[in-house]
């Protein structure tokens, strides 16, 4: 099993949560974070003339989800096509490995759990 982590910006959520339902992720969970250096959007703070110190933040949205090995690559690709613009800010996807599994209602182990 993999989990996937993914910065992306908040206006993408949508397409790309429908996107990976329809490739059949579940269990998604989504995350209103901060970031700070490269995943910030610097175009964006150029726009604001007045700055408080804690504005200094670029709002992002944390996509989490655990899937299969094989679906992994696949959920990665959706998550870069539909978040992509080409512009610093753009967002990171990160992989990795999840050793075990349970579900706590049914005992189940592994990719039976998910």
């Amino acid at each position: 099993m993999k989990e996937l982590k993914a910065y992306i910006r908040p206006t993408f959520l949508n397409s790309i949560i429908e996107e990976l339902e329809k490739a059949g992720a579940k269990d998604l969970t989504v995350i209103r974070v901060d970031a700070l250096g490269a995943l910030a959007d610097s175009e964006f703070d150029r726009w604001h003339i007045v700055r408080k110190y804690d504005e200094k933040y670029y709002c992002v949205a944390k996509l989490e989800l655990v899937c299969a090995d094989e679906d992994a690559d696949r959920f990665m690709e959706i998550i870069r096509e539909h978040g992509h613009t080409g512009e610093k800010g753009d967002g990171r996807v990160f992989v990795s490995w999840i050793e075990e599994a349970v579900n706590i209602r049914t005992g189940q182990r592994g990719e039976e759990a998910l």
